[in-house]
């Protein structure tokens, strides 16, 4: 992709950033502490984006949501991440390399979610998800 393809954004989301960062990593820790039962818990990004932005303050690369939630200690056990955007999964799918535990979908959240991502993660099979459903234009 290039520069002017990336989505440009305000401080006020690279603070949001910071935030579900901080939040994913808490929910992490929690999750990861349950052993009876033992949890499997997994990050779902529904927006998911190219996984990196431009400061609109710095034109410096930001992480996104996607990339920040694969460098969480102690990391989830699957990251699922969505988009609409053939460019920006495909530059996500770059980033993220062939990892067994990294799903990633184009298409519509509103039909993924439901048939495809969902079903995995049912709650009688001690499975849990922190999943985020904000679209961009929202940030």
């Amino acid at each position: 992709m290039r520069p002017e393809d990336f989505d440009h954004v305000g401080y006020w989301t690279e603070i949001k950033l910071d935030i579900v960062k901080d939040y994913a990593r808490a929910y992490s820790v929690i999750l990861s502490k349950q052993k009876n039962p033992s949890l499997h818990h997994v990050y779902i990004d529904a927006f998911s984006g190219p996984g990196v932005h431009i400061s609109r303050s710095t034109d410096d690369f930001v992480l996104g949501s996607p990339l920040n939630a694969r460098c969480i200690e102690p990391p989830f056990k699957e990251f699922f991440f969505i988009d609409l955007d053939r460019d920006k999964v495909q530059h996500l799918q770059e980033m993220v390399g062939d990892c067994p535990d990294v799903h990633i979908y184009e298409g519509d959240c509103n039909q993924i979610l439901p048939y495809e991502i969902f079903p995995r993660v049912r709650w009688e099979d001690y499975r849990r998800a922190l999943c985020l459903l904000i679209p961009m234009g929202f940030i």
